[in-house]
């Protein structure tokens, strides 16, 4: 019997080589290509599947990208398997898709044919890392206190910072003041030993805080 593979991606050219390397593989068959979260439920709903290759960061699906939609796939279809298929080089990101219980993942650095014995060890609820993935995962965590406790106002503030707005913007919206808010940033970061606007970018994307998509801004952050 075939494994029954959908891939998920938002960039076309990728989607098309991707299908160019699995349509023609002995034992598998390419059920469908979809480019949002949206289009990859409502095809795995509909249609029997072994395993999904999904890209860690696509914007705009219904049920968002990154951790997030990870666990709700986990949750929705718990007899489908999962590879993850990133651009993400964080070794916070990396670590926390394998918290998630997603054990097979490629990196877009390397060839596309570790997607291969990615799709055959999902498929047989094994591990596979590919080569710079492994090579990520290798590096000792610069964050050393993951498991600090937030409050629930601090991890509000820290989310909302992360998706872009300022502090002054935080107070407005939640009807506190510019001081406060800003003193439970700083404990918020404190307590998870993040010392930069990009680590909190890179916590709060590696948590599901915000959606994987807005890598974009971390990588902004990093590059002023």
């Amino acid at each position: 019997m075939k494994l029954r593979i959908v891939i998920a991606d938002d960039h076309p050219v990728l989607l098309a080589g991707i299908a160019h390397l699995l349509q023609f593989q002995p034992g598998l068959e390419l059920v469908g290509m979809v480019k949002d979260s949206t289009a990859l439920v409502d095809l795995v709903s509909s249609s029997s599947v072994d395993v999904v290759v999904s890209d860690f960061s696509m914007p705009h699906g219904r049920y968002g990208d990154g951790i997030a939609m990870l666990r709700f796939l986990q949750r929705r279809f718990p007899k489908t398997r999962l590879v993850v298929l990133t651009g993400m080089e964080s070794p916070l990101v990396l670590r926390n898709i394998l918290a998630a219980g997603v054990r097979c993942i490629v990196s877009k650095s390397d060839p596309l044919d570790h997607l291969l014995p990615a799709v055959r060890m999902a498929a047989a609820d094994g591990a596979y890392q590919s080569p710079e993935v492994e090579s990520r995962l290798a590096v000792e965590p610069e964050m050393a206190d993951h498991g600090a406790v937030l409050s629930k106002r601090e991890n509000e503030v820290l989310r909302m910072y992360a998706e872009g707005l300022s502090v002054i913007e935080i107070a407005e919206r939640i009807g506190r003041s510019r001081k406060t808010v800003s003193t439970q940033k700083v404990a918020a970061m404190r307590k998870l030993n993040l010392t930069t606007d990009a680590d909190v970018f890179h916590y709060a994307i590696a948590h599901g805080l915000v959606n994987a998509s807005q890598q974009a801004r971390a990588k902004a952050v990093e590059s002023e």
